[in-house]
């Protein structure tokens, strides 16, 4: 049922300079942007909309729910607008979501991963078991390299400067009788 998904692309940014020439960037334009970069699948239910012309965002919504597949999604929009000293910023969340169609209830999806736009470069975001993995490994790598700086370090000197009782200090055996 489910099929293999293509690797994640969380080292890959895409931004088309041309297309925020020539048109605005927010909240009704971002999901239009984002089906030109190579993270949007072309078989997805948003194309299968797209394909039939005239339809409202309500017509398109009920739509939805009747169908079945890959979806993307606005999840959320941050639009600061510029002021004197600094450029506007912006900043949306898409969410990649695999849709159940329902019967008269409405369907449920299932977010597949999630993708930001940042200043008009579109990222996938990272999932949380590769942040997870990432940061322990990193954390053994420490914590191999202090064990071996530990290791490295020799034994302390005991009091007077002997080093035991090969040394020819006194012992627990000496100091009782």
């Amino acid at each position: 049922f489910w099929r293999m998904e293509q690797a994640p692309l969380t080292r890959v940014s895409w931004q088309d300079l041309e297309w925020l020439r020539h048109f605005p960037l927010n909240r009704d334009t971002v999901l239009d942007y984002f089906a030109n970069s190579q993270f949007y699948d072309r078989t997805c239910l948003n194309e299968q909309l797209n394909m039939q012309q005239g339809l409202s965002r309500e017509e398109r919504a009920e739509m939805l729910e009747q169908m079945s597949g890959i979806e993307y999604a606005l999840a959320k929009a941050q639009e600061v607008p510029p002021t004197p000293t600094a450029a506007a910023r912006t900043l949306y969340v898409i969410e990649k979501r695999q849709r159940t169609a329902g019967g008269g209830g409405g369907g449920g999806s299932a977010v597949l991963r999630l993708y930001y736009v940042l200043d008009g470069v579109v990222y996938e975001a990272p999932t949380l078991n590769s942040v997870l993995r990432s940061r322990l490994l990193r954390l053994s790598w420490l914590l191999e390299s202090a064990f071996e700086a530990v290791r490295g370090v020799t034994a302390p000197q005991r009091a007077g400067g002997d080093a035991g009782p090969k040394g020819g200090g006194a012992t627990a055996m000496d100091v009782g009788s």
